[in-house]
């Protein structure tokens, strides 16, 4: 049942980066690309039976956004955490759609795509693939260099929850 749910999530992913392609591409203005990339600090809340409310590691993400207009575009995220107290995330890789709505040096974003977690629960290893969603604001600190504070869900299932709150720089390219 996953994989049929999975590949037509894929499908509408891929149907609503082309309409983001083509919406982008026929307003007619000259853009010039706002790239980026960066690195945070990650909060999680690994919350769950197994682990007790008290957990909370944390752990580093890169991010690479490539945006396709001033509000829309595709970001990439990587991300590991420490381990400790029967739960351990080792590693989430993410792809999102990115939608940005800038005011001034203030940009409110939203994320909605698909992670991929890999976590040791107990000594059990479970990777799984999940819809995940954040949303956040950025500020302009200088040219070309921004603030962002976002939270983040990453996936959830019975016996744990992924869920952060991430601080960090993006410098655009």
């Amino acid at each position: 049942m996953f994989d049929s749910e999975g590949s037509w999530l894929r499908k509408l992913l891929v149907f609503n980066l082309l309409w983001v392609c083509a919406v982008c591409s026929a307003q007619g203005e000259e853009y010039r690309p706002m790239n980026y990339f960066g690195l945070g600090y990650m909060q999680l809340d690994g919350g769950g039976r197994s682990t007790g409310p008290d957990y909370r590691p944390s752990g580093i993400l890169a991010r690479l956004g490539f945006m396709m207009g001033d509000t829309f575009g595709l970001e990439l995220q990587a991300g590991l955490s420490q381990s400790g107290s029967g739960f351990e995330l080792n590693r989430v890789t993410a792809a999102y759609l990115y939608a940005g709505f800038p005011y001034d040096r203030l940009r409110l974003f939203t994320l909605a795509g698909m992670a991929r977690t890999d976590v040791d629960l107990s000594g059990a290893s479970e990777v799984t693939q999940n819809l995940s969603f954040g949303f956040g604001v950025r500020w302009q600190m200088l040219e070309g260099l921004d603030l962002s504070l976002e939270w983040m869900n990453y996936g959830e299932r019975s016996a744990y929850r992924i869920s952060s709150f991430n601080i960090g720089f993006i410098r655009h390219f």
